[in-house]
Order: structure tokens, then sequence, then C-alpha cells
């Protein structure tokens, strides 16, 4: 049973109609089991769903939505498009986001993320000075 997917806009990407929210993995609402999260990981990708939200910072910004040895395996090799949300203190700095995008490919084990998305923007001391 495959997902729909839809372009996003003129992107070229075609994300699946349904995405996987990945704040469940880190134990945010109890416990789980690092097999647990490489199953959800692997039957969501069979299922079709390639859009999967993560947030560095869960559990005291030590998340590892993915476990540290089944990064590639919960994945099997598969690419992921990713929605990056990047909430660390409300700081959108360049230098900031830099770094955290940097810190989440390593933590992911990946090359690079399709989409940067920046959460509570609005929330930022410095908004209006955004470029």
């Amino acid at each position: 049973m495959a997902t729909k997917r839809r372009e996003l806009d003129n992107t070229g990407l075609r994300l699946s109609y349904v995405g996987f929210g990945t704040s469940p993995l880190s134990n945010v609402f109890g416990r789980v089991s690092p097999a647990v999260v490489v199953v959800a990981v692997r039957h969501a990708l069979d299922l079709g769903i390639n859009f999967f939200d993560t947030f560095p910072y869960y559990r005291g910004g030590s998340a590892r939505q993915v476990p540290q040895g089944d990064r590639g395996a919960a994945r099997g090799g598969r690419r992921l498009h990713q929605v990056r949300a990047l909430r660390r203190r409300f700081d959108f700095s360049a230098e900031r986001v830099s770094h955290g995008v940097n810190e989440s490919l390593a933590r992911l084990n990946l090359d690079y993320v399709n989409i940067l998305y920046c959460h509570d923007i609005e929330f930022a001391p410095f908004v209006d000075q955004e470029r």
C-alpha cells in the first residue's frame, strides 16, 4: 500500500500526503526501544511515506530519533525527504541555523536535507531584521 504523493510547489519534490512526525520516537511520550524506532521508520518507508519531520532537541538536546547504530539501517539505504524544524531558544541567526543544520546532518547520518523549515520564527527577538 503506497501513499499518494504531490509536488511541493515548484520544488520538484514529490512528498507523501502523510508525513511522519518523529517526536514519539524520542521518548517524549514514554519509553520507546531502539528496535521499535527502526521498525516504525521502516514501516513508514514501506508505506511510501517520504516526509519526515524531525526536531534536534527532544530529550533535552540529546535526541536520537533513529538510534546511533541504526541510523542508516532504519532507512535501509533509502533517502528521506525531510522537513527540519529549528527551534533552539528561538535563535535564528545565520550562524546558529547553519550550526543546527550541520548537527542534524551528523545526528541523522545524512549528507543534506531537502527542505529547511524554521518553526515559531515569529518569536525571534530580531524577526524584523530577518532577510
